[in-house]
């Protein structure tokens, strides 16, 4: 008996009286029978003496030791282990756990878990393997249904293969397109071959249990009570050392790196274009606010012009007849005295007027009420309202290619902006016509008021709808007023557009448009 065999037996006997009541049918003449793999480095196979080496190896020999049992290894080849387990020619073997077999014999709780990668080639820096496109591809792998049915599904050509490293050799040198292996596989075999051409990624398939197998469910019972004291003394961790931690890790395939780093860039555009506009907009706020300040001082100064004039001809006036005797003043002139106060005095309430209703518009905004309005009776009471105010020998007409038209409007912007433009355009007719149009046009209403006056200045035209905007443009003694600013403010409350064609001396056209439904 040679000094190893004598130290085993020692080791033996008093294991068995150590036993944790463990009563199993194996002796020192009928030992326990363990399955192994000759061919599966770095967990087990035989070395060139044919003694078993390798990870589970020192894992069941430490095991079986704990438990007293005597055992011994029965070399045999992969796809033969499984087989050997189920028809009882082996008493043991570490397998992955199989749910298809989980009814015909019995798995331990898992020693670890195994991670799949996919190996394949780099032909250039960048380049990676989508296993989302795998359709056509030749791929090889060693039988497992999971992965099986997987590639099925995606349309793969299926190789399997019986010699793990003989596959990963091929693929490089360009037999396959991939090798699916175990996590540990592919890294042991691709450093111990010395390959540089491969990379493996992790795979999204479901880690399997890497476990005893057996059909003794009383011997399970007992590894698995011996595991878990195992564990919790460090032995596992000790004797699989770096593998477990590479096992157990969770690596991000390249795929995903890809993703998160498109997705950051995306992230990064989108706060760089972000900034842009918020600093575009700052800019555009920025300058609204100068023109505001600058239109502001411009409307206050162009208001004081406006207020002014006619308050000096009512206090001029006033001072005169406060300082003489009334009744020595011809009736004639204390008459044009008084009435050129009364003038002012309504010029000066009409403007006041209409600042308020202009201020009243653009602060608190307009909510318009669209009913149906027959635009013919209603442009014809316009003009009955107005016509003691035209003047003698001007004609005022209405014209419409669809007279009996209906819209869908509000009655008050309709009578507001239309009156405004026929107020204006009798003020400043003295011979000739004043035509009222209106027609569908553009999805909207299209209305326009024109008239034979003495026209506008071009300084006057391009100022009129904004006369206190413009330091140049104060209100004249002949002025349209405000109402052509409030025209223009309600117009384009309602999203519409206003404006005038003239010219001096020849009359002008005022005219609007406003989005509305006509039938």
């Amino acid at each position: 008996m040679t000094k190893k065999q004598l130290l085993t037996t020692i080791i033996f006997f008093f294991c068995s009286l150590a036993s944790r009541g463990v009563n199993l049918p194996y002796t020192e003449s009928n030992p326990l029978r363990i399955g192994l793999d000759h061919d599966y480095a770095p967990l087990e196979f035989v070395d060139e003496e044919g003694q078993p080496q390798g990870l589970d190896v020192q894992l069941t020999e430490q095991l079986m030791m704990r438990l007293g049992i005597p055992y011994t290894f029965a070399p045999n080849t992969w796809e033969n282990i499984s087989g050997d387990v189920l028809n009882h020619r082996v008493d043991l073997a570490m397998m992955v756990y199989s749910p298809y077999r989980q009814h015909i014999t019995n798995y331990s709780r898992a020693v670890f878990h195994l991670y799949y990668q996919v190996v394949y080639r780099v032909s250039e820096i960048g380049s990676q393997f989508d296993m989302r496109h795998i359709e056509g591809k030749q791929i090889a792998y060693m039988a497992s249904r999971p992965v099986t049915d997987t590639l099925s599904r995606a349309g793969a050509v299926l190789h399997v293969v019986r010699d793990l490293p003989g596959a990963i050799m091929d693929l490089s040198k360009g037999k396959y397109d991939a090798v699916i292996c175990f996590r540990y596989q592919a890294k042991y075999h691709i450093a111990d071959m010395g390959i540089t051409n491969l990379v493996a990624e992790d795979l999204t398939l479901p880690a399997r249990e890497y476990c005893y197998v057996s059909g003794n469910a009383e011997l399970i019972e007992a590894i698995n009570s011996e595991l878990d004291v195992m564990e919790k003394e460090g032995i596992i961790d000790e004797i699989y050392g770096d593998y477990i931690s590479q096992l157990d890790e969770f690596s991000i395939p390249r795929w995903v790196w890809y993703t998160l780093a498109a997705l950051l860039l995306a992230f990064m555009i989108l706060v760089i274009v972000l900034q842009m506009l918020h600093a575009r907009q700052m800019h555009r706020e920025m300058r609204r606010a100068q023109k505001s300040e600058r239109l502001k001082t411009v409307f206050l100064a162009n208001v004081s012009h406006a207020l002014r004039t006619p308050l000096n001809a009512i206090i001029g006036f006033s001072d005169m007849l406060s300082s003489i005797d009334i009744a020595m003043l011809p009736e004639e002139d204390r008459k044009q005295m008084l009435d050129m106060i009364n003038k002012n005095g309504n010029q000066l309430l009409y403007f006041i007027n209409e600042l308020l209703q202009l201020s009243d518009i653009e602060g608190n905004g307009l909510k318009f009420q669209r009913i149906d309005t027959h635009l013919k009776e209603t442009f014809e009471g316009y003009r009955l309202e107005l016509a003691s105010q035209i003047p003698e020998g001007v004609e005022f007409r209405i014209d419409s290619s669809r007279p009996d038209s209906i819209a869908v409007i509000d009655p008050n912007l309709l009578r507001i902006v239309t009156m405004h433009l026929l107020s204006n355009a009798i003020k400043h007719t003295r011979q000739g016509s004043i035509v009222l149009r209106y027609e569908s046009k553009d999805n909207g209403l299209h209305v326009s008021v024109t008239d034979t006056g003495e026209g506008l200045s071009d300084q006057l035209k391009e100022n009129i709808f904004t006369l206190l905007n413009d330091k140049n443009t104060f209100v004249q003694e002949e002025n349209p007023g405000l109402g052509l600013s409030i025209c223009k403010a309600i117009i384009d409350a309602a999203h519409g557009h206003v404006g005038v064609e003239s010219q001096k001396g020849q009359g002008a056209t005022f005219w609007y448009w406003v989005p509305c439904r006509i039938r």
